[in-house]
């Protein structure tokens, strides 16, 4: 039965090997669930209607980070669901994975309060706002540390996910993956590096103030990246693909 169950629950060319929901999983659910309940007890519930003006300005900081949380959910239920690996050294990986979701939640949350604020003021043209949100919200001088603290995180977590599709590679024969399973996972693991280089990049920008009094923005820029290489690292994964297929 479980058999039957497996060859007929694919997904994208794998077969599952995790339908048996663990504590690992259940945890794990648990967490990014607390994550996300930190994120509605941050904003406090509106007594008038200026607080309530006030919450509503948090509805896309708080959808923002809600869709980020989301996906990391989701890369996480994939590989466990793929991959169905529980040992000792998985567990001590998705504890890491867990730790950083749980850390970086305020922070992200933070990071896209600024970011909109901040172009509020760029497309309104108000040079009032614009002053308010570094003197306010955060310094000038301490915006570059933002994005270092953000750009390790995120690269932190797409690493992981590295770690764990490379584990995952290493188990090939105990998990008897497939040739074309192997090659998804190739292509799971050079997705991942590419998404965490990235941030990367931003982080190194913003450390070493590259762009001098517009390193903030200019080490955001660098964001635009995801746009032109993740399509190209999917094409060419999908042309490994193809070629193997094709033999």
């Amino acid at each position: 039965m479980k058999s039957k169950i497996q060859s007929k629950q694919s997904n994208l060319g794998f077969t599952l090997r995790g339908l048996e929901n663990t504590r690992i999983e259940s945890l794990s659910d648990g967490v990014f669930a607390i994550a996300i309940g930190l994120l509605l007890l941050s904003s406090s519930p509106p007594k008038t209607y200026d607080e309530l003006r006030v919450f509503i300005k948090d509805f896309i900081p708080f959808a923002g980070t809600i869709s980020i949380l989301m996906a990391i959910w989701y890369q996480h239920y994939l590989f466990f669901i793929r991959f169905g690996l529980r040992d000792a050294g998985t567990t001590a990986i998705n504890t890491a994975l867990l730790f950083l979701v749980l850390f970086y939640t305020y922070p992200l949350k933070f990071l896209f309060q600024v970011l909109i604020e901040i172009y509020r003021a760029l497309l309104t043209g108000n040079q009032s706002l614009m002053n308010s949100i570094f003197e306010e919200k955060i310094r000038l001088q301490d915006a570059p540390e933002l994005m270092v603290i953000y750009g390790l995180g995120a690269t932190a977590i797409f690493l992981i996910f590295v770690w764990l599709n490379v584990r995952a590679l290493k188990k090939a024969d105990q998990l008897s993956l497939s040739p074309v399973e192997k090659v998804l996972t190739q292509n799971s693991i050079r997705l991942n590096a590419t998404a965490g280089l990235i941030p990367f990049l931003s982080a190194l920008f913003a450390y070493f103030e590259l762009g001098g009094t517009y390193t903030f923005m200019l080490s955001g820029f660098i964001y635009m990246l995801y746009p032109i290489l993740m399509p190209i690292v999917g094409y060419y994964g999908g042309k490994k693909l193809e070629i193997f297929e094709s033999k």
